[in-house]
């Protein structure tokens, strides 16, 4: 590791420990899952961490949080021995993300919000609904893609909002190495945006359709899944990032006779955010 790599990760550690200090926490707590999260100058998660934040909460497990400025997640990762995801643009060099648990109890590290579903639903299968259920993962993977596609036209919103409210550093990181060098991220105006709003309520009709006729309101009938906070997350992200009162919100809340309000009304009981 190169004296500049060592005096960086010695900076992120001191902020890890600051950050579980000043929360009253401690960075491994017995018997505690730790959830690494993303910080933000007004509410945490990302829109991919939420559907872990649901998930523990879903299973009913105590977790304690740790943010992590996005250009540490890498050292972070390594140390820790968090398994990347995926690959960079090279197609060869690891690539680390969050959501990453560490559960002090097991001594597991999960990497991946559906690796990490599947994991608490083996190391905990008495405590919650089964958030995976037998035979359904390629399914409940298959869905959370789609939900993605079908969420691609709200990222011109978010990326907006959420530049705005990263720190800093996470911010510069996230423009220069993700958006590829930008400086400044405008919201969509006028004909695009119009454009833009027109295909995500159409997109959200489709998956509006997929619920008719399904016995129960959730995707796998009357248990929440890993699927549906795949769709809570988005829901959640959408009205941070936008803002509760926003008109873009309660349009969003509104369409398909309020489904989407409605739906995450429903996943109230499991936003603990610590």
């Amino acid at each position: 590791m190169s004296v500049y790599n060592r005096i960086n990760f010695v900076q992120m550690t001191k902020t890890l420990q600051l950050m579980t200090h000043t929360s009253g926490l401690d960075l491994h707590s017995a018997n505690m899952i730790t959830l690494y999260d993303l910080p933000t100058k007004t509410t945490p998660g990302t829109m991919i961490t939420w559907r872990t934040r649901y998930a523990l909460n879903l299973k009913n497990l105590p977790f304690q949080v740790v943010y992590v400025e996005l250009p540490d997640v890498e050292a972070l990762a390594k140390k820790i021995g968090a398994a990347p995801t995926s690959t960079k643009s090279d197609g060869v060099s690891p690539f680390y993300t969050i959501p990453i648990i560490q559960d002090d109890s097991t001594g597991a590290v999960v990497s991946d919000s559906i690796a990490i579903a599947a994991y608490l639903d083996k190391a905990y299968p008495s405590s919650g609904p089964v958030l995976i259920p037998t035979g359904t993962k390629a399914l409940q993977l298959a869905f959370a893609s789609a939900i993605v596609d079908a969420f691609a036209p709200f990222r011109p919103f978010f990326t907006h909002s959420i530049t705005k409210k990263m720190n800093d550093a996470t911010a510069a990181y996230f423009m220069r190495v993700r958006l590829g060098g930008v400086t400044k991220v405008d919201a969509p105006e006028g004909e695009e945006r119009d454009k833009l709003w027109t295909q995500a309520k159409e997109n959200l009709g489709r998956v509006n359709k997929w619920f008719e006729g399904n016995e129960g309101n959730f995707v796998m009938g009357n248990e929440p899944s890993f699927a549906d906070t795949a769709i809570c997350a988005f829901l959640q992200f959408m009205r941070k990032m936008l803002g509760e009162e926003s008109e873009e919100w309660k349009d969003i809340a509104s369409w398909n006779a309020g489904r989407w309000g409605t739906y995450l009304e429903s996943f109230e009981p499991y936003e603990k955010e610590v």
